[in-house]
């Protein structure tokens, strides 16, 4: 058993490398000033609905779910309350259906039946594959983003009960409403940091590491809140071997921003990898305690388990697939976790199951 067990670790790792420089850093959904990529979609009576036929909206939100999340059954019907009131205003909601990795009948019929139960008239479209999933970087469900011209100006991962309403209250200002609150401004990078942090992802991918600092560099002195930029610049640094100046970065960007989640969740990856499990716990913990950021469950759950607390550990393995099912690290690390504690069934399972992920994709 233990042989099978490090033959599929051995192949899941070898599938992985033409795909990523590094498999085991945090996450994050596309950003706020970030142009949406564009989709065309089937409906549920077989339409084709692409983003590019909604562009000359005042804006368009997208909304990916799924018929066994309970808060994506809340988020739809919260969105058909506003949509009903303001659907003459020139704002377009798209709920993208991800129940599965491929779409069954079963899941075209639990979407009808759904969308029945709910009343739901706003578009309801299948992504088969779930391309647009991973191409939008989704990391749960449901997940929300709001483009308006041709940029995404507002992103909300999961269903937290203050953020969706300050999210409905954005919407009302777009409609051209007052909202319930006074709203707080949201903050907005600078284009040129974005572009830099773009550039600079595209030396990376191409392994043209020195071609990559000057332009991450730039892009953390020209914004210095643009913590996407801070994010990259440590991944950078860790895939060099420079940990120390990858924890130093990211916290720079915590004096910034005390409590960014991808930032946190960044750094307590970090810490486990170079061997402060401990530590790496306490930031974690914090960090999968503030939303649905679901690289947070996981790698707390990681640490969890490589502490010897597997049943806290397991709990919170959960919580990152009931997030998103669709994240091979979690079964890969969860493998691990089983490994570690001598249950060899639930490993060779896990890296089963990452590698059927890893196929799927690849095909």
């Amino acid at each position: 058993m233990r042989k099978n067990i490090l033959l599929l670790k051995i192949i899941f790792l070898m599938l992985m490398a033409p795909f990523c420089i590094h498999t085991a850093n945090a996450q994050a959904m596309l950003q706020v000033g970030q142009a949406p990529p564009d989709f065309s979609l089937a409906d549920i009576n077989g339409k084709d609905i692409s983003l590019k036929s909604l562009e000359k909206k005042k804006a368009v939100v997208v909304v990916f779910w799924a018929t066994w999340s309970a808060n994506s059954k809340k988020a739809l019907k919260r969105f058909e309350e506003f949509y009903k009131k303001y659907k003459d205003k020139e704002i377009e909601i798209v709920a993208i259906n991800a129940n599965n990795q491929i779409i069954s009948k079963d899941d075209v019929e639990a979407v009808k039946k759904l969308v029945k139960e709910l009343n739901i008239t706003f578009p309801i479209v299948f992504d088969d594959g779930l391309k647009t999933f991973r191409l939008y970087d989704t990391i749960a469900l449901p997940s929300t983003i709001i483009i308006s011209d041709g940029k995404i100006v507002y992103e909300l991962p999961g269903l937290p009960l203050v953020g969706t309403e300050d999210m409905i209250d954005y919407l009302m200002t777009l409609a051209g409403e007052q909202p319930r609150k006074a709203l707080v401004q949201k903050y907005k990078p600078r284009h040129d940091a974005i572009a830099d942090t773009n550039l600079a992802k595209g030396f990376i991918a191409k392994k043209k590491y020195d071609m990559a600092y000057p332009f991450l560099n730039k892009a953390v002195e020209k914004d210095s809140k643009y913590m996407l930029a801070y994010v990259e610049l440590a991944k950078l640094y860790e895939i060099e071997g420079k940990a120390a100046d990858a924890e130093n970065i990211l916290k720079k960007a915590l004096t910034v921003e005390p409590e960014n989640v991808a930032v946190m969740t960044e750094l307590g990856h970090l810490l486990i990898t170079t061997g402060r499990n401990k530590d790496s716990i306490t930031v974690l913990e914090k960090a999968s305690a503030l939303n649905s950021y679901t690289p947070s469950h996981y790698y707390y759950a990681y640490a969890l388990g490589k502490n010897g607390q597997i049943k806290e550990s397991l709990a919170n393995f959960e919580k990152a697939l009931s997030l998103n099912p669709y994240e091979e690290n979690i079964y890969t690390l969860r493998a691990e976790v089983y490994t570690l504690n001598k249950m060899q069934k639930e490993a060779a399972s896990d890296y089963r199951k990452a590698l059927e992920m890893k196929m799927k994709i690849r095909n």
